[in-house]
């Protein structure tokens, strides 16, 4: 049903969720679907997934407990300001902030990609307090760690484009490549569930 770079076996190499930071999971880890998405805060095609699948699939599936989302970090060399969009995302955990950070850099992806001016895109969402701290949180040697960790694993998975859900359902991991609409999604993720 939907475009599938591979079909993996479990124990094959894939994404392990239990090295994932708790604060950008979503949902039950119980859920019998799990999602790690790889994307990249300055792509375009990630921006559309986010916006137009993503919303809605936390509304409908993380929320009720059928999946279980994993946001994983994959900027691409190619976009100037893709890595450091990152940052502050990952910066926004030491504020209890990523889900704000992160949906609005890429709502606002228009606008801070052409300049780079990542904080005045996010001061819309932050108190002047929480921006410092942000700032400070954002420039910590320690993200690096993390950011690399979830690029190293990409690449092992192996991706090749952002965005990529790498979907894992019964014991079967399936890396999903590029924007997909979300009533094509839904019906593979039902088609998933009834199996």
């Amino acid at each position: 049903m939907l475009a599938a770079a591979a079909v993996l076996s479990a124990g094959d190499l894939h994404p392990s969720v239990h090295d994932a930071n708790p604060a950008k999971c979503f949902g039950s880890p119980q859920a019998p679907i799990v999602i790690e998405l790889f994307s990249d805060y300055q792509c375009p095609a990630c921006r559309q997934l986010h916006m137009e699948t993503i919303r809605p699939m936390m509304n409908e599936y993380v929320s009720s407990g059928k999946v279980y989302l994993v946001i994983r970090d994959f900027p691409l060399p190619q976009h100037a300001f893709g890595r450091t969009a990152a940052r502050y995302a990952n910066g926004s955990l030491k504020i209890n902030k990523f889900r704000t950070v992160d949906d609005k850099l890429f709502e606002t992806q228009p606008e801070w990609s052409t300049n780079g001016d990542i904080e005045k895109a996010l001061a819309p969402v932050l108190t002047p307090a929480e921006l410092t701290k942000l700032r400070a949180a954002a420039n910590d040697p320690k993200l690096e760690d993390s950011m690399n960790s979830d690029v190293n694993l990409g690449k092992k998975v192996p991706i090749s484009q952002t965005p990529t859900m790498v979907i894992t359902s019964k014991g079967k991991t399936i890396p999903a490549a590029g924007f997909v609409t979300y009533p094509i999604f839904k019906r593979y993720l039902d088609n998933l569930l009834s199996q």
